[in-house]
């Protein structure tokens, strides 16, 4: 499963992560692609408002299995 239009995911300091699984596979052969990735790294940590859990994906952590 890839993530969405709007998606937003915070991965705590030490995690490695990459793309998802069969995605390197469907870019063979792609010259490019219409998407776009933001990545922000901080020197101090994030905090997780009350909102932002009220919209949390709780199933994300599994979309990096196959």
């Amino acid at each position: 499963n890839d993530v969405e239009a709007g998606h937003i995911s915070l991965h705590p300091a030490g995690i490695p992560h990459g793309p998802h699984p069969g995605a390197t596979e469907r870019s063979i052969g792609k010259q490019k692609t219409e998407e776009l990735a933001v990545m922000v790294d901080t020197f101090k940590p994030l905090m997780v408002t009350e909102e932002a859990m009220k919209i949390a994906d709780e199933s994300y952590h599994k979309s990096w299995l196959e």
